[in-house]
């Protein structure tokens, strides 16, 4: 049996309608968001030691709590579910853009 798929079966499977079909009857995956601050473990090895480091955003705007899923890279550079195509140098930065970029949210206009 030749594992090569033919290629009207890949035609037909890739158009829009059979797509969109096969798309729909898939399970819908877990939509988990973590409760609380946001945390990110940074872990590295040097010289024999081993490196943990643990950063917690608790994010509040007006006295109220923002779920805002900030991430740290190695670098420092923060990054959020929110703004996927942002990179940030600061997390007030970050709250900021997310002020600008969600003004409904925040009980501002658009």
């Amino acid at each position: 049996m030749d594992p090569a798929i033919d290629p009207a079966e890949l035609t037909a499977a890739a158009a829009p309608d059979g797509l969109g079909r096969y798309l729909a009857g898939l399970p819908m995956p877990p939509m988990h968001h973590p409760h609380g601050p946001a945390k990110t473990v940074r872990t590295t090895e040097y010289e024999g030691h081993r490196i943990v480091v643990t950063t917690t955003y608790e994010v509040t705007v007006d006295g109220k709590p923002v779920k805002a899923d900030l991430q740290v890279d190695d670098n420092g550079t923060l990054y959020c579910h929110g703004l996927p195509n942002y990179q940030f140098a600061s997390a007030l930065d970050t709250v900021r853009a997310l002020i600008a970029n969600y003004p409904d949210r925040f009980g501002g206009g658009a």
